[in-house]
């Protein structure tokens, strides 16, 4: 998580612009792998795991996020 100065909404922000990013790279390096054979196949391999990863990891702290907003706000 970031700075503790940061409002949750703006971190959540942060967290779904990323996410968008990495979702637009996913989708470059799915197009690549369509193509790709050899070293660079198993390169492109490697680096779409990372994005996923990437993806997951900011969805958990994304949830921390929604969690936070959730206690803040009353029902």
């Amino acid at each position: 998580m970031a700075s503790d100065h940061s409002h949750p909404i703006q971190e959540y922000a942060r967290i779904v612009r990323e996410k968008n990013l990495l979702k637009l790279r996913l989708l470059s390096v799915d197009r690549q792998l369509a193509t790709a054979s050899g070293a660079w196949k198993s390169f492109l391999e490697e680096t779409r795991l990372s994005v996923i990863e990437a993806m997951l990891a900011l969805e958990e702290e994304g949830e921390g996020y929604l969690l936070l907003m959730r206690k803040d706000c009353p029902t």
